[in-house]
């Protein structure tokens, strides 16, 4: 008998640690997670690359949540902190909130390469 009476959701977070080797993370969420969710995601989508002078160069960065050893402020990248809520882009409450969603990588990661949010219509209990 399928149970139709169900609203729960998950979201499915995806990050790239290095070239391409992206972890993915599925966990159930409230109603209030899915829309900081939603509204990181919006921030996310309109990250614009950026140059900055580290070591008399001008570096390119691509990177739209770097984190970790992923982070190059070495290299004149920012902080995804100061990228987003110091910009007002993202509520520091939406911030911290995220970092709570994220999958963990043990050296960090560069960019958040997919969100997206699952709602259970129906459920099967099998046993």
């Amino acid at each position: 008998m399928i149970n139709t009476d169900t609203n729960r959701k998950f979201a499915i977070i995806s990050v790239d640690t290095n070239d391409c080797d992206i972890e993915s993370h599925t966990i159930e969420i409230s109603e209030v997670q899915a829309m900081v969710l939603n509204n990181v995601a919006t921030a996310i989508k309109e990250f614009k690359p950026y140059e900055a002078q580290a070591h008399g160069m001008t570096i390119k960065h691509e990177h739209n949540f770097p984190t970790g050893e992923c982070l190059r402020t070495d290299m004149g990248e920012l902080p995804p902190e100061e990228y987003y809520v110091e910009t007002d882009k993202i509520t520091p409450e939406d911030f911290l909130e995220f970092l709570e969603l994220v999958p963990y990588c043990e050296y960090g990661f560069h960019t958040v390469t997919g969100i997206r949010i699952l709602a259970v219509v129906g459920e099967i209990k099998l046993i």
